[in-house]
């Protein structure tokens, strides 16, 4: 499980997630790591952010991101690809890692996307972009938001983030019936008005922000009168990047430190 927010401010692009992978079968639901990697500095120009499955065969999401950057070809006349280039090559390259994988598994794909990216980079006009790839396909996603009109994007589980901002789960209430268009207009009028960043400080705090509050409401909740008993699938540090026109710099620690103390609490950003 996993929640990720990216923002467009002015000025740049800040993708955070948290570090929280767990697993799931028949017989039981627990954490496996909250050192998990979700968002990655590539070529020193993007940054990615990663949803959905961790693992594609023996090896994680994070591994294979190495392997994608010692892969890339070389760009004609030394030119350096947008965030559109880049984010259709990664999402043909983990595409072609997936159904390799269910292919040697001799299982078949199941229908819709199994993995996602938010990731976050410049155009050759100098615009920052969001964009959005899912896999398998790949085909591009929801997301697009630029540093021209700003905005933010929320994946995983985002049940926390929804409510808050929009005062009602309203993917949940569709979800179980018919809403007709009267009722749809008065639940939308819950919608908080959100002041988008300006500032990339902004930016950093807004996320934090989101991921934080689902990280605590996850772990001091039981999920919901109508589905109790919920692992809380978000958690650890939460890590953040920002990407500007000079490059990828890492706001929150970078992936790989020392060992960290015990008892670190959950969702901390020191």
């Amino acid at each position: 499980m996993t929640v990720v927010v990216g923002v467009a401010a002015p000025d740049g692009i800040v993708l955070a997630a948290d570090s929280r992978t767990t697993f799931s079968d028949e017989a039981r639901h627990r954490i496996g790591s909250d050192s998990t990697q979700k968002v990655f500095e590539l070529c020193g120009r993007f940054a990615v952010a990663t949803y959905g499955i961790a693992f594609i065969a023996e090896k994680t999401v994070g591994g294979l991101m190495d392997e994608f950057v010692a892969q890339l070809p070389a760009t004609e006349d030394g030119e350096e690809r947008d965030v559109h280039e880049f984010t259709q090559l990664l999402g043909e390259f983990f595409d072609e890692r997936l159904r390799a994988w269910f292919e040697a598994d001799g299982v078949e794909l199941p229908e819709g996307w199994l993995l996602g990216f938010l990731v976050g980079g410049y155009d050759s006009d100098g615009i920052g972009h969001i964009v959005e790839v899912l896999v398998p396909g790949p085909e591009e996603g929801d997301a697009s938001i630029t540093t021209a009109d700003r905005g933010v994007a929320w994946r995983g589980q985002t049940d926390v983030i929804r409510r808050l901002i929009k005062g009602v789960d309203l993917d949940e209430l569709v979800a179980g019936g018919a809403l007709d268009e009267e009722m749809l207009g008065r639940l939308g009028m819950l919608e908080y008005s959100v002041l988008l960043p300006i500032s990339m400080q902004d930016a950093v705090d807004f996320v934090a922000f989101l991921i934080s509050t689902t990280i605590q409401m996850q772990r001091f909740s039981d999920g919901t009168a109508g589905s109790p008993g919920l692992v809380p699938g978000c958690g650890g540090p939460i890590r953040i990047a920002a990407v500007t026109q000079s490059g990828v710099d890492w706001v929150s620690e970078q992936p790989l430190i020392g060992p960290r103390r015990t008892g670190r609490a959950e969702g901390a950003l020191d």
